[in-house]
């Protein structure tokens, strides 16, 4: 079967066997980033084509340019992001095929904006990548094939731009990737002999203090971290830390204790370069719970997390009547009912209109009278079934209900009026989206089932708690799940992750006014079907402006 088969299988909706499984992955994150397989406009976005990385890579991307004239090919250096910051072309044809496909200065190829290609899926997935002609997601780039790999500076360990060769699908060899690869090589040679006086000096403070073998060790700084292996699993956050840190209002000096996560503090060094503070080498150590903590608290103890705090009050109110749990798709809901209930029936509120109220309600009577019920999904319930079922559930106890709604959401009019008739106590879960700080606990609990002794290196910690989680307590079960399959341990790094969890580790954690401004765009793209003109419109801002916020909320 051709590729071009296999693709016009998939968009059917179809995933044949044929394909192979990272193009695969790549297909469906395009297709649940909303891209259009038919054609896209690449979007335009303001870019910084001198930065530092930009001096280092262009004079060697121009040197191997000279050595492929007359090859029928195109280097393309992109930043971190996937947008185009060099372009050269060998020959005035495939220059104008690559200007239709705006394969140009600015122009950004992110794998949630253009699909599967080469750029985007590099940098998404953080490894070399092969997209050949038909195998792009989108048919309007079935005629090139194109070659690419992210490129991870040598100090700092954090991508910084990838590299790209493309040309005409009947053109492509096995030598694409060895270019490919050699530069990359060259360019992370250059960066390291061009590293800042800045990111030296705390690589050898980090050096130093490894070397005096003093347990676990932590170098935070303007986009650097880097940790020891004992230091791995301490949930450390570089960019809550560094910002801490430099505040003016920091009263940190030499010396100072800091707290962590999980009971631990650290001592800071600070590392100091022309006057300023460069970074901060952090010597980690355990904390008895009573001791105190020499020098400013910085970080007050966190509080319970809030699916135990469900858990909790679900149960002391279900000896007082029903009990509903509210909150997403994949929150937890259940788990925290059945906790409470004890042995319990389960009946599901979809099947009711399949079933038909009559037979679905007899359902209900009868599991009634074997004891605890747990009632899923009552937002699927119409006004007249919810009347019967309010009815039946009169003085009845215990009695769990389920609603799935968005965090701050109504559950519809029927389910409150179910609610509202039989008294019910209300419980909320919120998202994970919502909760950033409470996921490395909730990762390290769901990782404890799969074994003792595993730990999240640095790199997952900080993915797990910058990824959206739009399946909540689910999809993260799924994920410390899948990261075990991947990687038994004992230390779990971020490449055991999923891709697109993977791939949250460069990102920055938002602060609460950016979560809520991308919960607001996320729900206008929503609204209007991902029209992003027509969502800039409502939004009252323009499509670039709304293009760029969704490349930095990740939406």
């Amino acid at each position: 079967m051709t590729t071009r088969s296999v693709w016009e299988l998939f968009q059917s909706g179809e995933e044949p066997r044929e394909l192979r499984g990272d193009l695969l992955t790549s297909w469906r994150r395009s297709r649940f980033s909303g891209v259009d397989p038919e054609y896209v406009d690449v979007p335009y976005v303001e870019t910084d084509a001198d930065s530092p990385f930009a001096r280092v890579a262009v004079p060697i991307m121009t040197g191997m340019a000279g050595l492929l004239v007359g090859d029928r090919s195109c280097l393309a250096l992109s930043d971190e992001h996937g947008s185009v910051i060099w372009r050269w072309v060998s020959e005035p044809m495939l220059r104008g095929t690559l200007d239709e496909l705006s394969v140009i200065e600015g122009f950004c190829f992110g794998e949630e904006y253009v699909g599967t290609n080469g750029l985007g899926t590099a940098l998404e997935t953080g490894t070399l990548a092969v997209v050949h002609g038909t195998e792009h997601y989108v048919q309007r780039f079935h005629d090139v094939t194109c070659v690419a790999a992210p490129v991870r500076h040598p100090v700092t360990r954090r991508t910084v731009g990838a590299v790209n060769v493309t040309c005409r699908a009947g053109d492509a060899n096995h030598l694409l990737a060895v270019v490919v690869r050699k530069l990359v090589e060259e360019i992370r040679a250059a960066l390291l002999d061009q590293a800042s006086v800045r990111e030296r000096l705390l690589l050898d403070a980090f050096l130093a203090e490894q070397r005096r073998g003093s347990g676990p060790v932590a170098v935070v700084g303007d986009g650097v971290l880097i940790t020891n292996s004992e230091a791995a699993d301490i949930g450390l956050d570089r960019l809550d830390v560094w910002d801490e840190l430099r505040s003016p209002h920091s009263d940190v000096v030499d010396g100072t204790s800091i707290e962590l996560p999980a009971d631990l503090t650290a001592r800071v060094r600070l590392v100091r370069s022309g006057g300023t503070t460069a970074g901060a080498l952090l010597t980690v150590a355990g904390r008895e719970p009573d001791a105190a903590v020499p020098g400013p608290r910085r970080r007050p103890a966190p509080e319970a997390d809030p699916w135990s705090a469900a858990a909790t009050r679900a149960a002391r109110l279900i000896g007082t009547g029903p009990v509903v749990v509210r909150g997403g798709s994949g929150t937890g809901k259940a788990t925290v009912l059945a906790g409470a209930l004890g042995p319990h029936t389960v009946l599901d509120a979809a099947t009711h209109a399949v079933d038909g109220t009559t037979a679905w309600i007899g359902r209900l009577r009868a599991a009634l009278a074997d004891g605890a019920v747990l009632l899923r999904h009552v937002e699927l319930l119409d006004e007249a079934a919810a009347r019967v079922v309010a009815a039946v559930l009169a003085g009845r106890s215990p009695v769990g209900l389920t609603a799935t709604v968005a965090d701050g959401e109504p559950p519809g009019p029927a389910a409150a009026l179910l609610l509202d008739a039989i008294g019910a106590g209300t419980v909320t879960l919120p998202s994970l989206r919502s909760r950033p700080d409470d996921i490395a606990v909730l990762a390290r609990t769901l990782l404890r089932r799969h074994g003792e002794g595993l730990s999240f290196a640095p790199d997952a910690l900080a993915a797990l708690r910058r990824h959206d989680w739009p399946g909540n307590l689910a999809e993260l079960a799924r994920a410390v799940r899948d990261a075990v399959a991947e990687d038994p341990g004992p230390v779990l790094p971020a490449a055991a992750l999923p891709d697109g969890i993977r791939a949250a580790a460069a990102r920055r954690a938002l602060t609460p006014l950016e979560r809520a401004e991308a919960q607001v765009i996320r729900t206008v793209l929503g609204a209007h079907g991902g029209n992003k003109s027509t969502a800039a419109r409502e939004l009252g801002i323009s499509r670039t402006a709304l293009y760029a916020k969704i490349r930095s909320y990740r939406l």
